[in-house]
């Protein structure tokens, strides 16, 4: 009997264990077709308190979607500013990086400053390697913007900072938990990209592109396993248009609508609230 509880309680305690490597990460995704434009993630994590964040104090205000990560309390994990620029991060195994003391160091999460102060992809590009990321890294970042340019800034095979980007005019950018340099060489193995690409390869008119749509892709990537990571929250992003529908412990037919312009107006230097707290004000 005793050996059967060690058992039962080695297997609960190994789930989660097996499972984190797999799944703590997001999904994200930029879609582009005609004039409509659309940035969407899950966010994916243990239990934790998630909040939304306004900040007005740059040359642009942003809105972000923010939780703790490790050892720092919070982290603007997701964003869009009043320009239509929008940023979501990957979780990816550690990677090393070749370090630039020279470069400009960063003081803060280097992209809250890149979201205050450019509007378009082709200025983040411009400013992100400027910095010096240290010598290694653990995640990549996925920018959209409104004109439909997307990239995901991501290590290289070669110790250094490199990006993906998508075609121009229509089509889509995907990006997990895998460092989307690997894409190519198919050294990569995540359900939830072929499943998202699957989704978006089917994508015809102008009108197949849909909120709706998006939030379709999110549901079927989203995680919601027992004893491991579950989808916190998932966004998704009209950039032509401003507006975020957030839907908040997976229920995607429950959207939260947000404008952008509205928020930061209603804000004076920096709001937060708790995702509980900003839906029971506001409602469906």
């Amino acid at each position: 009997m005793k050996t059967i509880i060690g058992l039962s309680i080695f297997c609960f305690l190994l789930i989660p264990l097996l499972d984190v490597s797999s799944t703590t990460a997001c999904t994200i995704i930029t879609a582009s077709n005609g004039e409509t434009v659309l940035f969407g993630g899950n966010e994916d994590q243990y239990k934790n308190n998630s909040f939304f964040v306004v900040d007005t104090s740059g040359t642009f205000g942003v809105v972000y979607f923010a939780t703790p990560w490790k050892k720092w309390p919070l982290v603007m994990q997701t964003g869009i500013n009043e320009i239509g620029l929008s940023y979501d991060a990957n979780w990816i195994p550690r990677e090393k990086l070749t370090p630039h003391p020279e470069r400009n160091p960063q003081y803060e999460w280097v992209i809250t400053q890149l979201m205050r102060e450019v509007s378009m992809v082709e200025e983040v590009l411009s400013k992100i390697f400027t910095y010096n990321f240290g010598d290694s890294i653990e995640y990549q970042v996925h920018f959209a913007d409104k004109s439909g340019d997307a990239v995901v800034i991501h290590p290289g095979s070669d110790g250094e900072l490199t990006y993906s980007r998508k075609p121009k005019g229509s089509g889509y950018l995907i990006s997990t938990n895998f460092n989307l340099a690997k894409l190519d060489k198919g050294n990569w193995s995540c359900h939830r990209y072929k499943k998202a690409d699957k989704m978006l390869s089917k994508i015809g008119r102008q009108t197949d592109l849909t909120v709706e749509f998006m939030a379709s892709v999110l549901n079927a990537t989203h995680q919601d396993r027992l004893f491991s990571v579950k989808t916190l929250y998932s966004a998704v992003y009209d950039l032509q248009k401003l507006r975020i529908y957030l839907y908040f412990n997976r229920q995607f037919d429950s959207p939260y609508r947000l404008d952008v312009k509205q928020e930061i107006a209603n804000t004076k230097g920096y709001r937060k609230v708790s995702l509980k707290d900003l839906i029971s004000e506001k409602g469906t």
